[in-house]
């Protein structure tokens, strides 16, 4: 999938900056009360009551193969839309809107493995962003047996 110029949420992970499209982020939330889910994946944390709304939340440290991280007064929950529908992801702390010009995205992979979420990567004037596929980070096929352990 080819990355394209335009505006991307930027937030950390681990000290490195990371970015998803902004189309992509329907809200940004403080962390809150989560409920753990039997049986689900490693990498969801629970679901969590969004105005009356029960969404899973995940864990992104988890999912990319990260040390899982104490929540501070900086962790947020982001929510985003994905082929499951709204989805909170953890992140350490949310940074800003960037804008990328399409020369300002290398998109060379950093893997050709199926499960790198990790598409490209955009070049600021003082550091890097991963820019995440977020519809690949929360596939449907991965998150199997998520939507009914939230209904339950």
């Amino acid at each position: 999938m080819r990355m394209k110029g335009g505006q991307y949420l930027t937030f950390k992970l681990q000290n490195l900056s990371y970015g998803v499209g902004i189309e992509n982020v329907r809200e940004i939330n403080r962390m809150s009360e989560i409920a753990a889910v039997p049986e689900a994946p490693d990498f969801v944390a629970g679901v969590m009551n969004l105005r009356g709304k029960v969404i899973t939340v995940v864990d992104l440290r988890k999912r990319l193969h990260m040390p899982v991280a104490e929540v501070t007064k900086e962790t947020c929950i982001i929510v985003v839309e994905s082929e499951i529908g709204h989805v909170g992801v953890i992140v350490d702390s949310v940074q800003a809107v960037i804008h990328l010009q399409e020369a300002q995205i290398d998109d060379s992979p950093i893997s050709e493995d199926e499960y790198s979420f990790v598409k490209s990567i955009g070049k600021m004037d003082d550091h890097l962003v991963m820019l995440i596929d977020i519809f690949r980070c929360l596939s449907k096929r991965d998150m199997l047996g998520m939507d009914s352990a939230a209904a339950a």
